[in-house]
This record gives structure tokens, C-alpha cells and sequence, in this order.
């Protein structure tokens, strides 16, 4: 996957390495100059485990090959926030996934993978000119709003629905147990999820209400990583938090960052954005029914085999650890600031609480 090498300093971007990048697939493009507009680096509160910047490109007259002027580099700049497989995870899901996908999720003009040095390069479009606006867990969404993006994923998931293309040409996708993240957490993932629960009282707190130690409570999320992986599975998101959407007009939703993309239960993309993205009233009046609206369009988008509401309800009950402990437990408070963290923490505490998912779990 040896493609354009993209910079760890915005200021060492160039025309040329610009040029070379979108000529992949926008052959005879030539960008003659380029602006830094902004940027947003990990760990500043704007930005998680990758970092953007914003683009005004100037093309040679007639080499523009319809490419819009402004466009944001998703990359790593200073220095990484992440293991670099989640980075050649999403490098490959807009190179060989993006492409036939119906689904509301930037434009991608560019993407590249150095894995000599592990840095990586996402050229796509800037949605806010399509008047996209971008939410978190301080806010939730609208019924109409999870409604639609319910129905996105539904679609998604039916489109691969046990496909045989998992034993073919997407066996490289990772699985809960299996994969890049998976060996991020057999080695130093799990004891960096300790230290952000050590370093922060209010993460113990949340420990001790939910009356678990974290030795208890990183048991479970095996348990529950071991149910994900069993069949049926199908083509996942992997991070659906309220965070990494975006907001339309129509109460359309996008899907952001596909560093997590997995393949596993419908569950784990289902239960993330409901308990995220709804406020915990909401979810607790709705969510039986969004579950219900969930399995109805798994169902039209030519799924055989859907799920009875009595296991999707235990499923999603089971599910909703990961969220809390590899979603916001692990996240350092730097990546989103304190208010952020403690407003999705608090959504996942109260729905392991509600859904009574350790007993679930069986622990």
C-alpha cells in the first residue's frame, strides 16, 4: 500500500506531494499551490486520535478534474495518537470499501498508508459546505435523526450480512478477537486503559458505582468480545459514538472515522450510537422500539436470517460494555476535554445500569 508519503508538519505539505496523492484517482490533476487554513492536533480537545487540516488548493487551469478548492487532510501531525494499524484501517476502508457503499460518508479523493513510518494521509471532502454541523454527548440527537442513521447501518449490515467476501478479499478486516486492535489490547492497550482509570478519580468512581473492579470489569469485556465475534457478523463501523457523526439538513446523518472498522455482531455499531447519541430519558422510552425499527430495516434490505427481539435485547444488553470501556474509559481526557468525557461516560454508566448488562454478561 506504498503511496504518497504525507508529513508529520503541515508545513512540509507541498503541491507536488499533493498532486502525486489525488493523481491515483484523479489522473492528469495538478495542483499548482496550497494554504494551510486551520488545523486540530491529538490531544488539544478538537481532536482524538488523528489529526486534520484544512486545505485551499489552487489547480493548474483545466487540471482540476472537478476537485473542489477546499478539502481537509486527515493525518497524523506532530506525532501519532494511535496504533498505526487503525490508521491503515481506515486508509483501506475509503480505498476498497468507500466506493460501493450507499451511505452518508465524506468523499474521499485521496488515501495512503506508509508503513515503513506509519503515518497516513485521508483527502476528502470538507462536509461543512454541505452545511454539516458536528454533535457531541452534550447534546443528542433527534428521533428522526437516530432513526436515519439506524436505518444507514441497517443497510450497511445487510449488505454484508455473513458475506462470503469475509473468507475472500475482506479477510484482512479485523474481528473483535482478531486483528490490529485486537493486538493493541493483547499488548500495551490493556494496561493504557488502567492507567486512564488510575490517573482519574472520577473513572474510579464510575468503577465503584457500577460495584466492579477493573480486573472484573475487563473480564466481562472478553466475555462480551467473544459473543461479537460468533456468527451471524457482518461489515461494521467499530466507532459509532455520537462524536463521529455529522449532522445534515433533513436530519441526515454521517458516519466519521473508520479507524475501528470490524467485522463482527450488528450490535456493537447499534448499541454505541443509541446509548451515545440519545439522551438517557430518550433512550430508555425508545430504545425497545429503535431496536425493533433497526431489525424491520435489517430485514428489508434482504437479511433471511434477522434476529427475534428477544436475543437482538439481549445482545444489545450485552454489548454495551465495550462502549464504556474501550469508547470512554480508555480515552484520555485530552482528547475531548473533561466535560465531553464525563457527558458520554455518564450515558454508558447509566445503560449498563439500566440494562443490567453484567448480569447479561453472566459476571
Amino acid at each position: 500500500m506504498a503511496r504518497a508519503i504525507f508529513p508529520t508538519s503541515s508545513a512540509l505539505l507541498t503541491p507536488e506531494l499533493l498532486t502525486e496523492a489525488l493523481s491515483e484517482r484523479q489522473p492528469g490533476v495538478i495542483v499548482a499551490g496550497l494554504q494551510v487554513v486551520e488545523e486540530a492536533h491529538c490531544d488539544t480537545g478538537s481532536a482524538s486520535t488523528a489529526a486534520r487540516a484544512v486545505l485551499d488548493l489552487d489547480y493548474v487551469a483545466g487540471c482540476d478534474c472537478g476537485l473542489p478548492k477546499r478539502v481537509i487532510l486527515k493525518t497524523v501531525l506532530i506525532h501519532p495518537g494511535a496504533p498505526s494499524a487503525m490508521y491503515q484501517n481506515e486508509v483501506r476502508f475509503y480505498r476498497d470499501l468507500r466506493p460501493e457503499l450507499d451511505l452518508e460518508t465524506p468523499r474521499v479523493f485521496a488515501s495512503s498508508f506508509d508503513e515503513q513510518s506509519g503515518t497516513f494521509g485521508v483527502v476528502m471532502e470538507d462536509v461543512r459546505l454541505r452545511s454539516a454541523c458536528f454533535p457531541n454527548a452534550t447534546a443528542a440527537m433527534t428521533e428522526p435523526q437516530i432513526m436515519n442513521v439506524l436505518s444507514q447501518l441497517a443497510g450497511l449490515h445487510a449488505q454484508f450480512w455473513t458475506s462470503p467476501r469475509f473468507s475472500r478479499e475482506l479477510g484482512w478486516l479485523w474481528t473483535p478477537r482478531s486483528g490490529g486492535f485486537y493486538d493493541f489490547l493483547q499488548g500495551a492497550g490493556g494496561e493504557f486503559l488502567r492507567y486512564q482509570v488510575e490517573r482519574s478519580t472520577y473513572k474510579q468512581e464510575l468503577l465503584v458505582r457500577l460495584r466492579r473492579s477493573f480486573d472484573e470489569a475487563w473480564n466481562c469485556l472478553w466475555t462480551a468480545q467473544q459473543i461479537l465475534e460468533s456468527e451471524p457478523t457482518t461489515l461494521l463501523h467499530g466507532d459509532t459514538h455520537f462524536g463521529n457523526t455529522y449532522l445534515l439538513p433533513g436530519d441526515r446523518v454521517g458516519l466519521l472515522d473508520w479507524q475501528l472498522m470490524n467485522r463482527g455482531r450488528w450490535s456493537h455499531d447499534v448499541t454505541y450510537i443509541m446509548v451515545t447519541a440519545l439522551d438517557i430519558e430518550s433512550r430508555r422510552r425508545h430504545e425497545r422500539d429503535l431496536i425493533a425499527y433497526y431489525l424491520d430495516r435489517l430485514s428489508a434490505g434482504g437479511v433471511r436470517t434477522v434476529p427475534n427481539m428477544e436475543d437482538a435485547w439481549l445482545l444489545y444488553r450485552q454489548t454495551a460494555i465495550w462502549g464504556f470501556l474501550l469508547g470512554w474509559m480508555i480515552t484520555p481526557v485530552e482528547n475531548y476535554g473533561e466535560v465531553i468525557l464525563r457527558a458520554n461516560l455518564e450515558r454508558l454508566t447509566t445503560a449498563l445500569e439500566d440494562l443490567d448488562t453484567f448480569a447479561a454478561l453472566n459476571a
